[in-house]
């Protein structure tokens, strides 16, 4: 249980990570417009090793945390996240080319292939996790969240302008989705923990014993 949960803190610390880092990209990075620019802009050129890192150690930490989710939630929620931390990784290694571009590089042809499955993982986990433990609050969050995230990509993909404060949208939609699951996964765990404390193991019990509690 304690690994466990120290592996789902780990999906909390990567989201959250991913958030802040651009953010703070945002405002230290030279040449740099996040009203205009993609996220993935940030790993080029000057500065470009903070967004690079970023990619890498957040996706590694969601990795981390798909082998805790697969446990405490549902397998397949498990394994999507796992796609969505790898694809988040792999996309730091393989850098980005600017936005838009007319002479792509294959690094940055594998960027957008790996980004987009992991992407796509994290709108099919909102699906997949909407039934586990449903509440109506649970079920209709995230089933918004993983509507949400392909309409804001949408209108990215269209607002040449504007594509940075879009893709960020999105991003920070997507990202606070990962963190509630990872927090209410913790306290799914704790509460079957408490259970499991409180059950009594008839077979221990002596014949003609009140079984303890």
């Amino acid at each position: 249980m304690t690994l466990r949960r120290g592996l789902l803190w780990c999906g909390v610390a990567g989201s959250a990570l991913f958030i802040l880092i651009f953010l703070i990209n945002d405002v230290v990075k030279p040449d740099y417009d996040p009203v205009r620019d993609a996220v993935s802009e940030a790993g080029i050129g000057s500065g470009g090793w903070l967004q690079i890192v970023n990619f890498i150690v957040s996706g590694l930490l969601i990795t981390a945390s798909s082998v805790a989710i697969s446990q405490a939630v549902t397998r397949w929620t498990g394994v999507l996240v796992g796609l969505v931390g790898a694809g988040l990784a792999l996309a730091g290694i393989f850098v980005s080319d600017p936005v838009p571009t007319d002479d792509a590089t294959w690094h940055g042809m594998i960027h957008n292939v790996v980004g987009s499955i992991s992407s796509a993982a994290l709108i099919a986990a909102c699906f997949v996790a909407a039934r586990w433990q449903a509440t109506a609050l649970w079920r209709w969050y995230s089933i918004v969240v993983g509507v949400a995230m392909p309409l804001t990509f949408v209108v990215a993909t269209g607002a040449t302008e504007t594509l940075g404060i879009w893709q960020r949208l999105t991003n920070v939609i997507g990202w606070t989705w990962l963190i509630v699951l990872a927090l209410r996964a913790m306290r799914a765990s704790a509460t079957s923990e408490r259970g499991h404390g409180r059950r009594v193991d008839v077979t221990s019990v002596p014949d003609g014993a009140a079984p303890r509690s």
